[in-house]
Order: structure tokens, then sequence, then C-alpha cells
């Protein structure tokens, strides 16, 4: 999944350190990332067979330094800031690549880099202004803060959470699974039923909600999977499998999704056999593999 990065290690602690010319520069602009392409791979069928592969600026290769820079995290011995300049002087060889595109991209812990520091830059930018009295916010100097001056308010990062169901039926005999297809998406992947938890809410609850929103059908018997932070959407996802409980009558939420079937494990489709971002993927791919061994 996008925060598996091998050998590497994230260390997301706030660090109070000044610029280093080595030290890589995010900057974000138009719902893309400042990236040098250094390959390029062809789209074809598998989207995860793209090929493509990215670096990102140092601080050094920049024509001229942003002004405001702000502290992100680290990889390993590599430090990461955030630029919220509104533009930056852009190296030759650089260009803005859609956040999507670097879904595909290697390596994976510079994806990871670039797709975490897009949220924090989103939540920057999103709290330029106190949510309670509308004065200009300042950055906190010594922890990932802003910081009203004017009435004291202090606001942290946002994260969402949010949910991942791998709804089975192994009964019977049987070894099949819900897929689901959003509507609206360009790409409209096979999924597994997903959303985000309402106000006071537990997460088995937002299970249960959730199925019966989109597919219509109840559950039971859920077992927690793993979680997994999703930048993409401000989410921490956190993934059940679950067995269809009575009827396994599917009724699509057809505002919300294109279509929902059940798939016996020989008839999945292989589109996200080589997924290796998503916890949808990874699910999907654990149970053509796997079969009622997911279940324990």
């Amino acid at each position: 999944m996008i925060q598996e990065i091998g050998e590497h290690v994230y260390h997301n602690e706030y660090v109070v350190c000044e610029p280093a010319a080595g030290d890589y520069v995010l900057h974000y602009r138009d719902r893309g990332c400042l990236v040098r392409a250094t390959a390029h791979g062809g789209r074809g069928a598998d989207a995860w067979a793209a090929g493509d592969e990215f670096d990102l600026p140092h601080l050094g290769e920049l024509p001229g330094a942003p002004e405001r820079l702000v502290y992100a995290f680290a990889i390993d011995e590599a430090r990461f800031w955030i630029a919220l300049d509104d533009a930056v002087a852009v190296p030759e060889g650089f260009t803005y690549e859609a956040i999507n595109w670097l879904r595909y991209a290697e390596p994976a812990e510079l994806l990871f880099a670039a797709v975490t520091g897009s949220q924090l830059d989103r939540w920057y930018r999103d709290n330029r202004f106190c949510s309670r009295c509308g004065h200009p916010t300042e950055l906190g100097p010594r922890s990932r803060e802003v910081v009203c001056p004017e009435c004291a308010k202090i606001t942290y990062p946002k994260i969402c959470p949010g949910i991942i169901c791998g709804i089975v039926d192994c009964s019977e005999g049987r070894e099949r699974i819900v897929l689901t297809r959003y509507n609206g998406r360009t790409t409209a992947l096979w999924a597994l039923v997903a959303g985000f938890t309402e106000i006071g809410e537990p997460l088995e609850n937002t299970v249960h909600r959730e199925v019966m929103e989109e597919v219509g059908l109840r559950v039971k018997n859920l077992r927690f999977y793993k979680s997994q932070p999703w930048s993409f959407s401000d989410t921490l996802l956190v993934g059940f499998w679950a067995e269809v409980d009575g009827s396994d009558e599917i009724r699509v939420d057809h505002e919300e999704l294109k279509e929902a079937r059940w798939f016996t494990r020989d008839k999945i489709p292989l589109e996200r056999t080589r997924d290796r971002v998503s916890m949808t993927g990874e699910m999907i791919e654990q149970f053509r593999l796997r079969g009622r061994e997911v279940l324990g």
C-alpha cells in the first residue's frame, strides 16, 4: 500500500530546523506536484504497469528560494519542506504532474512523500484565516499547527476516519465477494464498499451503515484487516472483512455507485493484481488468492 516504502523509515514528528540545499521541496499547483519525470511508461490495459519514474526538486536546484517554507517530515535522513508560496521558480526539466498520475510512479518513498505532502499543503492553505474570527493565522513556531493571534484558536491537521469493507459470502461452499464501481469517475475500477465515519459513530457502525446504504446488505462477524493513511481525501482508512447476514440480494444506491455485483474468486477482474497503492486493491487480491482464509 502507499505507506509501505520498503526499508525506508518515515519520521512525521515536527522538527525545528533550517532548510538546507540538499533538502527536498514540495510545491503544489492546480492539483499537481512539482516533479521531474525521469522515465515514462505506457498506460496500456494494466494501469499499474506504467513504469513511470520521477524525482522531486532539492532546495539547491530551485532558481530562487521560496519565501514561505514549512517543515513537513523526513524519510530516512532526507528532509522535506512544503513551499506555501503561490508560485516558485521552476527548475529546468521540472513540471507539475497530477497527484493521481503519481499514484502509478516510482520510487515508492517519493510517491508517499508527494502524496502525504499534498494533504499538509491543502491543510495549511485551507487555514490561512481563522474559522472562528476570520483573522489571518500564523504558523506555529514549534509544532505543526496554525494559530490565530487575535483569538488564540489553535488548529491542527485534519484527518477524516473512514472504512473499507470486503463483504464476502463463504457459506455452503461459496467463495464470493461484493465489488462496486463508483459513479462519476474517469477511471471506474472495481472497488469495495467504503465511506466516511459520521460524528458520534463508531467505526463498526460505519461499516453497517455504509454497506446498507450502498448495496442494501446486512453484514455480521466484522474482522479488522489493517489501516491505511489515504492523503488523497485526508482520510485514515480502516479495513474490515464482513460476512453477509441474511439475504444476498444487492440493492444498489445509483447516486453513489454505477454498479455492484457478487464475484466468485475465479471471476474477479484482474485489473488490480498489481495495485501496490490502495487497500481496496490489496483486499480484493487477497480474497482472489486466498478466499475464505481471509476470515481467519
